[in-house]
């Protein structure tokens, strides 16, 4: 007996067949989950946003946030200069916890960058340029 023939091929369908159907978030989830893909990597860019907290804590999660994603290294934004110098220390245990909240080696490199303030810029753009009110 051949376990390549129909009967295998069947009895195969027959176990899958038995396990019931699957919830579509479930089909979905885990082909996100376990792709490389451009749409598995912006559902895992979706799902850290959505945990960032839990991943990193609360004390690392309100001074940062992750900003982009590429190519297996993700930018994360921090408020200042000092948290910056402070988090690139910490660059390897936040890499490991975003990994296995992901289930996977999906980070290859976390990358530190100055957060930017639009608001404070909106502002001194409204009082020009150096400050000075205008006449």
């Amino acid at each position: 007996m051949s376990l390549k023939g129909p009967r295998f091929w069947f009895s195969n369908l027959q176990e899958k067949a038995n396990k019931g159907p699957k919830n579509i978030t479930e089909v979905l989830q885990g082909l996100l989950q376990n792709s490389k893909s451009p749409l598995g990597n912006a559902f895992q860019t979706w799902k850290m946003y959505q945990l960032w907290e839990e991943i990193v804590g609360p004390d690392i999660a309100k001074i940062s946030r992750p900003k982009n994603f590429y190519r297996g290294r993700l930018f994360i934004a921090v408020k200042n200069s000092v948290w910056l110098s402070e988090l690139s220390y910490m660059s390897t245990p936040i890499k490991e916890k975003i990994n296995e909240a992901a289930g996977w080696e999906w980070i290859d490199k976390v990358i530190f960058t100055l957060e930017n303030n639009d608001d404070s810029t909106k502002a001194q753009n409204a009082r020009g340029s150096h400050g000075s009110p205008s006449t």
